[in-house]
């Protein structure tokens, strides 16, 4: 993503601190990740319930809730790597078990995700 933004960033995603931005794309693809594939494909991974997962992964949800309740998006007002680069997994979370996700109170990550839901260029 990051080459490809700096070919051609039409949208302005390369404008925030890289390093926040990829810092936090790591923590996404590292400890949520993992989380997130145990949460989402329990039955792979018996030694915990599937709640244990989603607890471990809602550290990073809850991470992102602090960011946003200070933005619209996870840095500025304005969508960047980051947001786009973390938004499919979090709808991958939100997807396992959507009526918990629309139960928690994380208000401002759910309005970001919906943000990114209802964009015409991700929607497939």
């Amino acid at each position: 993503m990051h080459w490809a933004l700096q070919q051609h960033d039409v949208d302005g995603w390369l404008t925030v601190n890289l390093a926040q931005a990829m810092d936090l794309i790591a923590e996404n693809d590292g400890s949520f990740k993992q989380s997130l594939d145990r949460y989402k494909y329990a039955i792979r991974f018996p030694e915990q319930p599937a709640e244990y997962y989603r607890s471990a992964g809602e550290q990073f949800l809850a991470k992102l809730e602090l960011l946003l309740q200070q933005s619209d998006y996870l840095f500025s007002n304005a969508a960047s790597l980051a947001d786009i680069a973390i938004f499919p997994f979090i709808r991958q979370f939100a997807a396992v078990d959507p009526d918990w996700f629309e139960s928690t109170d994380y208000i401002q990550l759910k309005s970001w995700l919906q943000r990114w839901l209802r964009r015409r260029c991700l929607s497939g």
